[in-house]
């Protein structure tokens, strides 16, 4: 399967989700989103405040975590993906595959936060910490939310090894003015986002690497019922 046909699969299960025709679900996974934001912004404000990381957060919170620039982005690429073929001429698979990754990244997010906007709902609570908390640990999705840190990191190295490749970078960038012309600026802008984000780091490990750690252990804060009586289980010291 080409990378473009794999998309326009992520894209299927997207618009298939079922806040798009619930907007009372919708609003409450507008809620989770901005709750998810913020507490990102919260537990790594050391790691996003530094100079060299400020385009590599900003990318996390605005493209790969959902919200309302993916809508957007899901909306253009409905309207282009059917006559993309000449794409996959202009642009190296292997960059397809790393926007491609990043979309069904970005979806994947989605997906896992409407399952709590959805326990939410149903009990008629607001979004915050407890309720939050609790909606994790009713939802139980502890392994999910470790495939969705692994597919994040699995994103970056694979946008970072395009990025780190001369002649991949030198094919990408003389894309850019066929791809607009042909009216592919949203995937194209989506992959030069990521490219940008990281261009300043001298190693996206140095990144990815203590965000995912952080992540992980507070997804075992989380889902450890045996530390209820923990201050603050959405953070680590």
């Amino acid at each position: 399967m080409t990378a473009l046909a794999d998309l326009q699969q992520h894209l299927t299960r997207f618009w298939a989700l079922p806040h798009h025709q619930d907007d009372e679900l919708n609003t409450k996974l507008k809620d989770v989103q901005s709750w998810q934001q913020a507490r990102l912004k919260k537990t790594h404000r050391a790691l996003f405040e530094q100079p060299k990381n400020q385009l590599m957060a900003e990318y996390f919170l605005t493209q790969l975590y959902g919200g309302e620039e993916f809508k957007l982005l899901a909306e253009q690429l409905a309207r282009i993906l059917p006559k993309a073929k000449k794409l996959e001429r202009l642009a190296k698979e292997s960059a397809l595959e790393a926007g491609s990754m990043g979309i069904q990244a970005a979806i994947y997010a989605i997906e896992l936060d409407l399952h709590l906007a959805q326990w939410l709902l149903d009990q008629n609570l607001p979004v915050d910490e407890d309720n939050m908390l609790a909606a994790y640990r009713a939802v139980n999705e502890k392994k999910e939310r470790r495939v969705q840190i692994a597919n994040l990191k699995d994103v970056c190295y694979r946008t970072d090894k395009h990025l780190n490749s001369f002649m991949l970078k030198k094919a990408f960038a003389l894309a850019k003015s066929t791809a607009y012309r042909h009216g592919y600026q949203p995937l194209y802008d989506f992959m030069d986002a990521g490219f940008k984000a990281m261009k300043p780091l001298k190693s996206v490990s140095d990144f990815i690497e203590p965000f995912c750690e952080r992540e992980l252990m507070i997804i075992d804060q989380v889902h450890d019922t045996d530390n209820g009586s923990k201050p603050v289980v959405f953070d680590v010291s």
